[in-house]
């Protein structure tokens, strides 16, 4: 049966329509008058999906992190939900679903990130047309052993492409340098040896283990009805959702990290220094991830924005460029923290850093005038993105694919005081859970 909510923000004079369509789709609506009409089609199905197993018994948990792997694990290639999405496009009839899209005035693209996998379009012309075929291509795949060669040797080129690039080695060296076990360590296109391994049956194995309506979420922002919309997905869609249980699993990840440095020559302009802090504290619960991740957000823009104290002494000395910054990823299954920054001397760089951490979890030098105007600036910030359709329809999509609603966000924003601030400065900043990636010329 179809479940219909409407959400509305006081605080930012906002609402939409969250549907729990009967097909186990669920569907956010967001009707605003605007040029441009985006959509996005998100697939719990991400990168990390490495290990899983199907079975019809719903009691079991949708996430099962265990050393002891179940007889019944299948194995999925480094890889292959990149793969998988671009496979998708696949021709099909003569046309693929780029030339389908374009038929109609709609510009398509995709993307996958360690978490999911998501199908989008944008369009000014009729937005209910390119929706039957972003529903149809995602939920009806086509494979042959062909078109599957003629993908791998296209993504072995950017696969190819990536490894050249200062800034992906930097990262992932990171990664490997935070993490034991965890796939984060792993690029989201796998390797050239990996996709071999990916085959018509592998995708197909996958697509019917992720790609069910219960499995995804459809965000619409800009000139639609909540009403036309679902008559879309009722002809798109199947009538009941599927019985079958996908379990995804994990090998446990100690909480240590794999070591503290970590260089290597990658052709860099200026040397690329990448600063992690493996953060430990994760939850299964989305709001209390959603108020620690919203108090660290706040944070860092206190301790590391171009008006911070840390910026001016590096700026001042020569030792960085301006190109410096700081970002924090925090899921159910991960969470690090990353500064990163162009350096001609990454060793005295990433000892300012160290000491500037040191003395503001010991001090805990944080004003309250500080905290206030990071908090504003971040809440002009978050009001802004409800200017735009794309904006919005992302928005909505990570939020929901997280558990929680567009709106919540902000309101946990400002309920934030400096003490959340203190506590996760605290929590998070500890010496044995850094390590440095440097990526030099």
């Amino acid at each position: 049966m179809t479940q219909i909510e409407h959400l509305t923000s006081d605080r930012l004079r906002q609402s939409y329509t969250r549907i729990r369509h009967k097909s186990g789709l669920t569907v956010c609506v967001l009707p605003k008058r605007a040029a441009v009409t985006y959509a996005v089609l998100g697939v719990g199905f991400g990168a990390n999906d490495r290990m899983f197993r199907r079975t019809s018994d719903a009691v079991l948990t949708p996430l099962l992190t265990t050393q002891q792997l179940p007889e019944d694990t299948v194995f999925v290639p480094s890889g292959c939900a990149h793969f998988l999405e671009h496979k998708m496009f696949a021709e099909r009839g003569g046309e693929d679903a780029i030339a389908r899209f374009a038929r109609y005035g709609a510009n398509a693209d995709a993307y996958t990130t360690p978490d999911l996998t998501a199908y989008l379009y944008s369009t000014t012309e009729d937005p209910y047309a390119p929706l039957e075929i972003l529903l149809d291509f995602v939920m009806n795949p086509y494979f042959t052993a062909e078109n599957v060669a003629r993908e791998r040797s296209i993504i072995a080129q950017e696969i190819r492409m990536y490894d050249d690039s200062p800034m992906q080695t930097g990262y992932y060296n990171l990664m490997e340098a935070l993490y034991h076990t965890h796939p984060i360590r792993d690029n989201v296109g796998g390797t050239e040896e990996t996709i071999r391994e990916i085959t018509p049956d592998v995708l197909y194995r996958c697509h019917a283990a992720f790609y069910r309506p219960d499995n995804m979420v459809l965000t619409v922002a800009g000139n639609v009805t909540p009403e036309q919309v679902m008559a879309v997905c009722d002809r798109c869609l199947p009538d009941a959702a599927a019985p079958s249980v996908t379990q995804r699993i994990l090998l446990p990840e100690p909480p240590t990290i794999v070591r503290q440095h970590i260089t290597a020559q990658a052709g860099a302009a200026t040397p690329l220094l990448y600063f992690g802090v493996k953060d430990t504290h994760l939850s299964s619960d989305p709001m209390q991830r959603l108020r620690y991740a919203s108090a660290v957000d706040i944070l860092n823009d206190i301790l590391f924005c171009k008006s911070s104290a840390i910026f001016a002494d590096l700026y001042g000395r020569g030792l960085i460029n301006g190109r410096f910054g700081a970002e924090y990823e925090h899921t159910e299954t991960y969470s690090y923290a990353l500064i990163s920054a162009e350096t001609e001397s990454p060793d005295e760089t990433e000892d300012a850093i160290r000491s500037y951490l040191a003395d503001r979890v010991r001090l805990h030098d944080i004003s309250d005038a500080q905290f206030a105007r990071c908090r504003r600036v971040m809440y002009a910030s978050s009001v802004t993105a409800y200017e735009s359709t794309e904006d919005m329809a992302l928005d909505c999509l990570d939020c929901t694919m997280d558990g929680g609603e567009l709106f919540s966000s902000v309101d946990v924003m400002m309920q934030i005081t400096k003490d959340d601030l203190i506590d996760v400065l605290d929590m998070l900043y500890q010496p044995e859970h850094m390590a440095v990636s440097v990526v030099t010329k």
